[in-house]
């Protein structure tokens, strides 16, 4: 997907699920990888799902602590009927 794409279709899943914030690709990227993270608890996955290196690439930029547990994604798998049975 092309940079317009993406930036479309987050444009899209905000509006969707009415999220009030800026939502970028990396801010997206993020999430998804700290909710693999989080599921898990195996770095080994995010990072492949990442495509890095190693795995210290992958916790530094991408996987950030929450102070309480939920998967952000799941309205937005929600809405869009996606099972969502990994997470």
């Amino acid at each position: 997907m092309t940079y317009q794409q993406v930036k479309r279709m987050l444009t899209r899943i905000k509006k969707d699920i009415g999220f009030d914030e800026n939502l970028s690709p990396r801010r997206f990227r993020t999430t998804v990888l700290t909710d693999i993270y989080e599921v898990t608890k195996d770095i080994k996955q995010a990072q492949a799902a990442a495509g890095h290196t190693t795995a210290a690439m992958t916790l530094k930029h991408y996987v950030k602590g929450r102070t309480q547990l939920k998967n952000t994604a799941e309205p937005i798998s929600a809405l869009y009927g996606i099972e969502n049975n990994t997470m």
